[in-house]
């Protein structure tokens, strides 16, 4: 185990696997303290593992990863406009709420990197693609993904990041994504509520390449677990509203999140949220099955 010390002075730990290392015959513990995801007992979570990783085994490498404090970026909870609705300033895509006398411990999901276009010229937009636990309803959120955006000069920049708001976004700056990519993302308390520690796992599934980090949360922060959720996020840059960018449409699926109990809850059966700017939707959350969210682009097209 490798730790980093950050530039806001935090400190992270990430985990090489062993040499030779089969994480489709290792234990659960095994995994752990390999820098794998941990998984449940439930039979179509191990399938699911096995049917991943065997087929990214022959090109599956790790990368120790490296770190930038973004401080002027942030993806916070979810913004509402209206009470009593499921519509936000910054926030697209599905969120569940743990059952009653339960809180999330994990979740996970799966999509395609898109392509982004600013729907005017000279001026920037963003699109955060990500998961997470927490922040709606919560003040905190423990969230990973991958940001992709268009500067006002037109042009892109795509990258992984991971945030405990109401810390900053932290970027990866040596595990490169681009446009079409396939990512997946695990996110992993210790305990569910009360969690003062995590682990993100990221999987470019199209070059092979993955790495993990264990954070803690900010000081005075626990995680709540009271919600899980997929988005597309238009967030926040210097400190105010960013515009989201024309990101066409992003199916996020596996959309899985599992209780510190073992319960699975599956990401489509809970709300949809719609992205709005003043008075339009810009962005549809669509709950298309059980287990498939999307985020479809709605506003201006370039």
């Amino acid at each position: 185990m490798k730790t980093i010390k950050l530039e806001d002075g935090s400190e992270v730990t990430t985990q090489a696997p062993a040499p030779n290392f089969n994480p489709l015959t290792a234990s659960a513990a095994e995994l752990v303290a390999n820098g794998y995801p941990a998984i449940s007992d439930e039979p179509h979570h191990r399938e699911r593992f096995a049917r991943l990783y065997g087929k990214l085994k022959h090109r599956l490498h790790y990368v120790e990863p490296k770190f930038k404090v973004n401080a002027d970026r942030k993806h916070g909870p979810r913004h509402p406009v209206r009470a009593g609705t499921q519509t936000s300033g910054n926030w697209s895509g599905g969120v569940i709420t743990a059952p009653a006398g339960q809180t999330f411990k994990t979740v996970q999901g799966d999509w395609v990197v898109p392509d982004v276009a600013a729907p005017t010229k000279g001026q920037a937009y963003y699109c955060a693609t990500w998961v997470g636990i927490d922040g709606d309803g919560s003040p905190d959120v423990f969230q990973a993904g991958v940001e992709t955006e268009v500067a006002a000069t037109g042009a892109k920049t795509i990258y992984p990041w991971w945030e405990w708001y109401p810390t900053a976004e932290v970027q990866i700056t040596n595990l490169p994504f681009s446009t079409g990519d396939m990512v997946t993302m695990v996110i992993t308390s210790t305990q569910g509520a009360g969690s003062t520690k995590g682990t993100v796992n990221f999987i470019n599934h199209t070059t092979g390449a993955s790495t993990n980090v264990t954070l803690t949360a900010p000081t005075g922060t626990k995680l709540a677990g009271n919600c899980a959720e997929w988005i597309a996020e238009a967030p926040t840059v210097g400190g105010s509203q960013s515009a989201v960018a024309d990101f066409g449409q992003v199916f996020f699926t596996v959309c899985e999140a599992v209780t510190a109990s073992g319960t699975t809850v599956n990401g489509g059966t809970g709300d949809n949220i719609n992205m709005t700017s003043g008075t339009k939707v810009v962005s549809d959350g669509v709950l298309v099955t059980p287990t498939i969210v999307e985020c479809l682009y709605v506003g201006v097209v370039p």
